[in-house]
């Protein structure tokens, strides 16, 4: 499920980068270590985690991620459940 498109990253030190985006959608369903895709508008893909929500504006912080890897664009979206 597509949850929205990066419009400004920022690193949060010692927590992960923070994504803040437009175009939000429910955040039901995402949680704490979430599995998230980024995928960048040249079509690459890379795969993170949730570390911490923001539920007051939807924003969400990832693992593993920079904010040179993650242009404004970039879509975020939930992974599916391996379960």
């Amino acid at each position: 499920m597509l949850l929205f498109k990066v419009q400004d990253a920022f690193r949060v030190e010692g927590k992960g980068l923070l994504l803040s985006g437009k175009g939000k959608t429910n955040l039901k369903g995402v949680d704490f270590q979430s599995g998230i895709k980024l995928v960048l508008p040249n079509k690459s893909e890379l795969e993170t985690s949730v570390v911490g929500i923001n539920w007051s504006n939807g924003d969400l912080i990832v693992s593993d991620a920079d904010k040179l890897e993650v242009p404004n664009g970039t879509e975020v979206w939930l992974q599916e459940s391996k379960a």
